[in-house]
């Protein structure tokens, strides 16, 4: 009797295992159902600016590293591969960013030179041309880009000049910020 007690537990024990392990199994199976793939999993939605100053050239030269997987289905409904092969892919990046990313100097909008854009692994590299400011201005950059798309947008932008770098984090519904352009004027 005490040997039958012992196998009918030990037989418990091994359905109660068991029901747990499928438990667990159908829990696991239930949660990845509702889990992004892997080419869908998203890390934060984030973009740099870089801004420096070229003293061969005697311009500043900005470059925008964003998401490919964010900008392209913003700016053509769609992941288009090739973008870059066409005029007009390359240069609705351009006009994007054109009115997504403003540089002021007293009050007066910066004029900015697209040179181009060109994608890089999970990036798209944009690139731009500014004048010069003068010394100690105080300038004011506006930076939306992606904000149209996501309300949890971070944009960083950082200015640096003589190896020294002042940043600047921009969220949605932010309005412009300062950075101070501090090189001495040429002569």
């Amino acid at each position: 009797m005490i040997l039958a007690l012992r196998q009918t537990k030990g037989e418990a024990s091994k359905g109660n295992l068991w029901r747990f392990c499928l438990a667990i199994a159908f829990y696991i199976t239930a949660l990845s159902l509702f889990m992004p793939a892997p080419a869908q999993a998203h890390r934060a939605h984030a973009g740099l600016t870089e801004i420096v100053w070229n003293a061969h050239t005697q311009e500043m030269e900005i470059t925008h590293r964003l998401y490919a997987h964010d900008l392209e289905p913003r700016l053509f409904s769609h992941v288009l591969s090739g973008w870059e092969e066409t005029q007009e892919g390359v240069e609705r990046v351009g006009e994007y960013c054109t009115v997504k990313f403003q540089i002021r100097d007293k009050g007066q909008p910066v004029p900015l030179s697209y040179v181009g854009a060109e994608p890089e692994g999970e990036f798209i590299y944009v690139y731009f041309t500014a004048p010069r400011p003068a010394e100690g201005d105080s300038l004011s950059i506006y930076n939306a880009m992606l904000m149209d798309a996501f309300d949890d947008q971070v944009n960083l932008v950082n200015l640096t000049l003589d190896g020294k770098t002042q940043s600047q984090y921009f969220r949605f519904g932010e309005a412009a910020k300062p950075l101070v352009w501090t090189l001495p004027n040429a002569d």
